[in-house]
């Protein structure tokens, strides 16, 4: 075996077979975290809300392409925007403009529906309940759709982390938890799941799942299920489409090497591309209806200046900067230095994919992401990331080093949360490094203070 470059594929088998059936105890937790994060979104419910809804913010435009899918069966967004008492703004073909994924819309549908039966036997049966696809029932079952969502990917994640490690407990268990509760992830569960963070994190997850590891299966099958997986990806949030480029580099890189022939490799690409295609075309029909166009941007040309990037403000500015807000991030991303040692190839695809994110993000003329708490734009990419950092918890020489490490990021970003969310700092400005770190760690002391008053 080459250590560079990691084990061939087929060598091994026995106990990667063993590793990838993983620790029942690391899926149990990384369930029962999903069904925390469902409990805590429910129990939020009762609270008096300002608008009266449980979606809000970007998920109000994805909520009215699965009311409309349904109900209306078209993409003019009108009534659905009035219903949702959300600003009508028209695009050049006189429909309302809706520049969102239509992915989030389409893996909603289930729940809508079921929430949609149960409405209208309720009314049946004598319960005058709406059924317009607008209220609690409707909108509770799309958000807790998107945990679900969201739940799946991380064990998808946390398969895909116990597949690279010797010994899969308890690194696979703790990088997995860790990228789930102590990134924004959690917030985007929990505190807005009506937008379509939580439900990137279960695409990326399962083309991840199912690239992972390189060379493990070479068959059109195979990249029939990429070039699904990543049309999904694309779907949910455009920019993740940049995913895409990693199948397409393996191909080459398998041609070049003499691994697989030309003729091969074009079939191969030609599957992956049309399956990718197809899986694209709701978005394209979407966009040509509403803009005219199947391509394009539909925020404006405005939205991104590809050669005015903020690349250190987008990972350490107190606006919702990734590291300043997150650090596991980092600790994740020294990982890919011991995963390079381990598997090059996945090593690679995983830092092209961040700094993709990375190049995009910091070219958005909003590169502070608005209302967000923290980098809000690279939740997507914490299933891929839990990998390196289960590699670099499992080098730990400490038995207690990695879980006290997760739990006191757990706990840091649970102060941030609710100092964001109770209202204690700003939600779009820079924040001060006094409220980031001392205001943070008294904000026990702060609520008791409120409580009493």
């Amino acid at each position: 075996m080459d250590k560079e470059t990691g084990p061939e594929p087929g060598r091994d088998a026995p106990d990667r077979s063993r590793a990838a059936l993983l620790d029942k105890r690391g899926l149990f937790a990384v369930v029962l975290s999903g069904a925390l994060c469902a409990l805590a979104f429910l129990a939020t419910i009762p609270l008096p809300r300002v608008d009266g809804k449980l979606i809000g913010s970007d998920g109000i435009r994805y909520y009215a392409i699965t009311r409309s899918l349904v109900l209306d069966r078209d993409f003019d967004y009108r009534n659905d925007y009035t219903l949702l008492n959300e600003p009508i703004h028209l695009a050049r073909t006189g429909l309302v403009e809706n520049a969102s994924g239509i992915g989030t819309g389409i893996l909603w549908l289930p729940f809508f529906l079921i929430a949609h039966v149960i409405s209208l036997v309720l009314n049946a049966l004598g319960w005058h309940v709406p059924t317009n696809g607008i209220g609690y029932l409707y909108e509770a079952s799309v958000c807790l759709g998107t945990i679900a969502y969201g739940t799946v990917g991380f064990v998808l994640a946390f398969k895909s982390a116990c597949r690279v490690l010797v010994r899969p407990i308890p690194g696979a268990r703790l990088a997995t938890l860790g990228m789930l509760w102590a990134t924004p992830a959690v917030y985007y569960l929990i505190a807005e799941p009506s937008m379509s963070h939580g439900i990137s994190v279960f695409a990326i997850a399962l083309f991840f799942h199912w690239w992972h590891p390189p060379g493990r299966e070479d068959s059109a099958w195979r990249w029939f299920r990429l070039g699904l997986a990543a049309g999904l990806v694309t779907l949910v949030r455009p920019q993740d489409g940049v995913i895409a480029l990693v199948p397409v580099g393996e191909l080459a890189w398998r041609v070049a090497r003499g691994q697989s022939s030309v003729t091969r490799g074009l079939r191969d690409l030609a599957v992956f591309t049309s399956v990718a295609a197809v899986c694209e075309s709701p978005q394209l029909v979407m966009w040509l209806a509403i803009y005219g166009t199947a391509v394009t941007v539909p925020q404006g040309a405005s939205w991104f200046n590809w050669f005015d990037l903020h690349i250190l403000e987008t990972l350490f500015s107190t606006r919702h900067g990734l590291l300043s807000w997150h650090p596991l991030y980092l600790f994740a991303l020294l990982g890919l230095v011991p995963l390079f040692r381990r598997e090059r190839a996945t090593a690679i695809a995983i830092s092209f994919v961040f700094l993709a994110e990375l190049y995009v993000n910091s070219a958005a003329t909003r590169w502070w992401q608005d209302d967000a708490f923290g980098g809000r734009r690279f939740v997507s990419l914490v299933p891929l990331l839990a990998m390196p950092l289960a590699v670099l918890l499992e080098r730990s020489k400490s038995r207690w080093a990695p879980a006290t490490l997760i739990l006191a990021l757990t706990a840091w970003n649970g102060l941030a949360m609710l100092q964001y969310r109770l209202g204690f700092v700003s939600m779009h400005e820079s924040l001060t490094w006094r409220e980031m770190t001392i205001d943070r760690l008294l904000l026990p002391v702060q609520l008791l203070q409120r409580l009493l008053h």
